[in-house]
C-alpha cells in the first residue's frame, strides 16, 4: 500500500486563492491521508540535510521550478508518498486512482499532452524505490549537459521536467513497476488538472502554439517543397532547350 502521504508544494505555507478549491480536493477526498505543503525555504533545509550531494547542482538551477521537479523526486524517494500540483483537482480517493494500477507497479503516474509522462501526479508506493533512484541519478548530468538549447522551455523540460522524467522511466528495463494512468480514466474521471503551464516563458508558448499548428506547418512546407520542385524542373527544361536550340 501507498504511504498514506501527499506531498504539495508550494513558495510559502499560504496557498493562492485560485487554488484553495482544487488543493482542499485532495485533503477532502482523502481524510485518511496526511497533507504535507513544503515551502522552498523547507525544501531547500531538506536537500541540505538529506542529499547534502546535490545541494550545490539544486542551488544552481536558473528556475524555481526546476528546484520543485527536483525536489518532488527526492521527497517521493526519501517519504514514498504521492505528490500533486496545487492546481490539480481531485475527483476520486488516492485508493481508488492507485487501485487502477497493478499491484506490483512501485510507481503511478499520469499521462501529458501530447505525448510522454507528466510531473503534476506521481505516487511512489514505497520508500527508496529502485526507479525513483534512477530518475534522480541523472539530475547532476542532465543539469550541465551541453545538448539542451539554453531556453527557459528547453532548459525546464528536458533537465528537470516531464522530458526528463519520461526519458528516464523510459529507460527503466522493467516497466512492470511504472504504470502509467490511461488518459481516459485519469482525465476528468480521477482528476482535473488545472491550466498549468504558470512557468512558461515565451520560448514555452512559442513551441506549443507551433505544435498546435503543425498540420497546417506541415502543409505549407509541402506546399513550398512542390513549388520549388516544379520551378527546378521548370529551370532544367528551359536550360536543355536552350542547349539543344544552340547546337541545333
Amino acid at each position: 500500500m501507498t504511504n498514506h502521504i501527499i506531498h504539495v508544494i508550494w513558495t510559502t505555507s499560504h496557498i493562492p486563492t485560485r487554488w484553495r478549491r482544487s488543493a482542499k480536493s485532495w485533503v477532502t477526498m482523502n481524510d485518511q491521508f496526511v497533507y504535507c505543503l513544503w515551502t522552498h525555504a523547507e525544501l531547500e533545509a531538506f536537500v541540505a540535510d538529506q542529499y547534502p550531494w546535490f545541494i550545490s547542482t539544486y542551488l544552481a538551477y536558473s528556475y524555481d521550478i526546476q528546484r520543485c521537479d527536483v525536489a518532488r523526486y527526492l521527497l517521493l524517494y526519501h517519504y514514498g508518498g504521492t505528490y500533486v500540483d496545487l492546481d490539480v483537482h481531485c475527483y476520486a480517493p488516492l485508493p481508488v486512482i492507485l487501485a487502477s494500477a497493478p499491484a506490483d507497479a512501485g510507481v503511478v503516474v499520469a499521462p501529458t499532452q501530447p505525448f510522454g509522462i507528466a510531473t503534476e501526479f506521481i505516487a511512489v508506493r514505497r520508500p527508496r524505490d529502485p526507479i525513483i533512484r534512477a530518475v534522480i541519478s541523472g539530475l547532476r548530468r542532465a543539469a550541465v549537459s551541453p545538448w539542451y538549447p539554453p531556453l527557459p522551455y528547453t532548459s525546464v523540460m528536458f533537465r528537470t521536467g516531464p522530458v526528463y522524467l519520461t526519458r528516464r522511466l523510459s529507460c527503466h528495463h522493467d516497466e512492470r513497476h511504472v504504470f502509467v494512468i490511461p488518459a481516459s480514466k485519469y482525465y476528468g474521471i480521477f482528476v482535473q488538472p488545472g491550466s498549468g503551464g504558470s512557468w512558461h516563458s515565451w520560448d514555452g508558448r512559442l513551441i506549443w502554439k507551433l505544435f498546435q499548428l503543425r498540420r497546417q506547418l506541415i502543409s505549407a512546407v509541402l506546399l513550398v517543397a512542390v513549388l520549388l520542385l516544379a520551378r527546378v524542373f521548370r529551370i532544367r527544361c528551359l536550360i536543355v532547350k536552350n542547349f539543344h536550340n544552340r547546337f541545333r
